[in-house]
């Protein structure tokens, strides 16, 4: 089925074979369900998600003519418009992810595939807005009406949430092409300061992307994996923060509570380093920081060709989303591998700081969160077709992600 590889609970509505609302509607919109229907089952990896789409706004269209011709249908014919769109509204979610995924497997943050991602999404967004402006002359206070509602609702605060979380994703991409490079084995004081003068800033990006997905946690995206993903990064970003003002105790133990976090993700085993690295041997401490940032991913990379095809499978090794497994093993982990050593080594020869493990005092250290706001592109429905509106608006990846 259309789920992409990205989809960890699949759509939010199946479409039965056998349903009532074939004797509703003409002949020809009972083929076009078919095509849909066919797309879910088919074994074929060339049914993509961008072909769903194309084959699911078809139908979408055709169910929209006929409702505003007839000026008025059965209940069972708005239920599955609203259906219909809310699934093509998923689709676009599930490329808005692939794309961010690409983007950061790219490692350039100039790269197009960031504003892509965000456009993808706002198509998203903007689809469930029509589908809410659409209903409101038409609500019934049902269960089914409800169901739809609340649907379209964690709809819109998942593109919300991706949108936060694309900024999270695009700073990570920006800070390692900034320290993985093939000669560092150490941050010198300096690469740190500079890493220093954004970390609050994204750490306020973690934390408002952690609050949208607390409200997330019964959609698609939002696990608990996702939440100790983001909870890692904020206390990753704020050691960095603290170290540089020269708080080595609290940064140690923000760096401790990070790799709290990151445990509840990767096993220890993947973490071991960071016990090695309390070894006097500073020849094997070099060489463990080189090979950490030249590590190479062995799980399959996504190919443009086929960034958009059906996966076989769903499920993943640890159950999170792709992107952030590629993120950690990417770069979360050797980074903190490294600040790790750099703010223990720090600390033993020159700041001579306790180490502070009080999760309350480090927690009440924690910055307001900083949510953006997205807005859907438009669309309407005009001559028989669903169109959005062609939005150029993403020249810059900031100005898309703000």
């Amino acid at each position: 089925m259309c789920d992409g590889s990205t989809s960890t609970k699949g759509l939010p509505y199946k479409l039965a074979e056998e349903s009532r609302v074939k004797t509703l509607i003409p002949n020809d919109l009972v083929a076009s369900r078919s095509n849909c229907i066919k797309t879910l089952n088919s074994s074929s990896p060339k049914v993509d998600s961008i072909s769903c789409i194309d084959i699911w706004l078809n139908y979408a269209n055709g169910l929209l003519s006929y409702r505003y011709e007839a000026g008025n249908v059965d209940p069972l014919v708005e239920e599955e418009i609203s259906q219909i769109l809310i699934n093509v509204a998923t689709f676009y979610e599930d490329i808005g992810i692939e794309t961010l995924h690409r983007a950061y497997e790219s490692s350039q943050p100039s790269n197009n595939l960031w504003v892509t991602s965000g456009t993808y999404l706002k198509r998203g967004l903007g689809l469930v807005c029509f589908l809410k402006a659409i209903s409101q002359t038409n609500a019934v206070a049902d269960p089914k009406n409800m169901q739809v509602l609340n649907i379209s609702n964690q709809l819109s605060l998942e593109f919300q949430l991706l949108q936060q979380l694309g900024i999270v994703i695009l700073a990570l991409s920006k800070l390692r092409s900034k320290v993985s490079k093939d000669a560092v084995v150490d941050l010198e004081p300096h690469e740190l300061k500079e890493l220093g003068t954004s970390s609050v800033f994204y750490a306020k990006l973690c934390i408002g992307s952690y609050n949208t997905a607390l409200q997330c946690q019964d959609g698609r995206i939002v696990d608990v994996l996702f939440l100790k993903y983001l909870q890692s990064l904020i206390y990753l970003f704020l050691s960095i923060n603290q170290y540089n003002m020269d708080e080595c105790g609290i940064a140690i133990g923000m760096l401790q509570e990070s790799v709290k976090k990151l445990l509840n993700i990767v096993p220890n085993s993947q973490l071991k380093e960071l016990d090695i690295l309390s070894s006097t041997d500073i020849t094997k401490k070099r060489d463990i920081l080189k090979k950490a940032f030249k590590r190479k991913i062995h799980t399959t990379t996504l190919k443009t060709s086929h960034i958009f095809e059906k996966k076989a499978s769903s499920t993943y090794k640890n159950g999170m989303m792709p992107l952030l497994n590629l993120s950690l093993n990417d770069f979360i982990i050797p980074l903190t591998i490294l600040l790790r050593y750099r703010y223990q080594r720090t600390n033993d020869n020159f700041s001579y700081k306790p180490v502070e493990n009080d999760i309350e005092k480090l927690n009440k250290l924690l910055p307001r969160g900083k949510s953006s706001d997205i807005e859907g592109i438009p669309w309407t429905f005009q001559n028989g077709h669903l169109t959005f509106e062609n939005s150029n608006d993403a020249s810059n990846e900031n100005e898309n992600y703000f």
